[in-house]
């Protein structure tokens, strides 16, 4: 064991740097100084830590590491200047909990002493800026949320808060900064810098039970229908999903659509209008879609059965929503729908026929209505 000293804020840049951390979206203030400084030590070092990338709006900030997310599958940080920059970033927040996206932010906090320790408040608006719950402004937005205490628990906060983000349903998480732990430095093992994280996120597959009377019922369907919302969210289930309702004859519709399923070009793409097929389907599968049609004006038929999948199919975060669920398959899109097709292959041979008949007729349907559109 080699120990070194190390404060707080030099800990949590060489987690993030260990989780995969690229970027620290910033729009920082008084209560970041020693981030900058341990920042600026470590890389004239030469120490590998994640590039901050200074943000002139916390919406700007929240949006990139948004971003950066759904473009690369890869969860970054945000740091935010006290309660009025966590404030700024609540709309943005809001957004990455009802997207299930994955982002460790960071709020600085107003220094809680007024003298004799290190870091204590040096200027009036550190009155201004506290509040007894600074994380009450986001709680019901963050899956997980905690103040800093003590240095020597940095990093093993920053791994709880990486691996709660991470875990299904994921979705951001939020870790407040008093200024004097931050300051503050700790004796350490240096393996404790880059090691593994001391938590893996959580995730899950559908149970047996409900594959296989998922699959009776997509076999059995005459007249079957997909409505997505969230999309495939990565390249693999876009490309697990063409070929599933492709081999399958299943239209998909993107009712209020904030993400792509299949390609616009697909013949069983069918738009984002769900009247027509919602009237004929004896089968309905939702893909991690909040509300996949407005009950209000259509609902589907009495002896229709719904599949719904997600992350989190009965959307638990929602204190109402009644849209209807037989069957639940819960886990990432990619995993249930290669499960899917594994349980289908049985019954593909027996099917053939009218899934060849049902596939003309969505074609030919969804080819029409595109030509009339132009």
């Amino acid at each position: 064991m080699q120990l070194i000293n190390i404060s707080a804020a030099e800990m949590i840049l060489y987690r993030l740097q260990a989780l995969g951390v690229e970027f620290i979206f910033i729009n920082s203030g008084t209560d970041y100084p020693p981030m900058v400084e341990a920042y600026s030590r470590l890389k004239s070092e030469g120490c590998l830590v994640p590039e901050f990338v200074v943000c002139p709006h916390e919406n700007a900030a929240i949006g990139m590491a948004h971003g950066y997310y759904l473009a690369t599958g890869k969860v970054q940080a945000v740091m935010v200047h006290t309660n009025v920059g966590l404030a700024n970033a609540a709309c943005g927040i809001i957004n990455l909990a009802n997207s299930n996206i994955p982002v460790i932010i960071f709020g600085g906090r107003t220094p809680i002493s007024e003298h004799s320790h290190f870091g204590c408040r040096n200027t009036p608006i550190g009155y201004g800026q506290e509040m007894r719950d600074q994380a009450a402004l986001v709680r019901e937005s963050v899956k997980w949320d905690f103040e800093l205490r003590y240095a020597d628990q940095a990093g093993e906060h920053v791994d709880r808060a990486w691996a709660i983000a991470n875990s299904l349903p994921k979705g951001p998480v939020y870790l407040s900064l008093p200024r004097e732990p931050l300051c503050e430095t700790f004796a350490t093992d240096s393996a404790a810098l880059n090691c593994r994280p001391s938590q893996q996120p959580i995730s899950f597959s559908p149970a047996p039970d409900s594959l296989s009377m998922a699959a009776t019922l997509i076999a059995n369907a005459r007249h079957p229908v997909i409505f997505s919302q969230r999309g495939a969210r990565t390249r693999q289930a876009f490309d697990l999903i063409s070929t599933f309702v492709e081999q399958w004859a299943i239209p998909v519709v993107e009712y209020w659509g904030t993400e792509v399923t299949i390609s616009a070009a697909h013949p069983m793409y069918a738009g984002n209008e769900p009247a027509y097929w919602l009237s004929k389907a004896d089968v309905v599968i939702v893909i991690d879609s909040q509300a996949p049609w407005m009950i209000e004006s259509m609902n589907v038929n009495p002896d229709c059965k719904v599949i719904q999948i997600g992350p989190d199919p009965l959307f638990s975060r929602y204190p109402v929503r009644g849209y209807q669920s037989d069957v639940n398959l819960a886990g990432e899109t990619d995993t249930i729908f290669k499960l899917l097709d594994n349980a289908l292959k049985p019954y593909l041979a027996e099917k053939s026929a009218s899934v060849e008949e049902r596939y003309s007729h969505v074609a030919a349907h969804n080819k029409k209505r595109k030509n009339h559109k132009r």
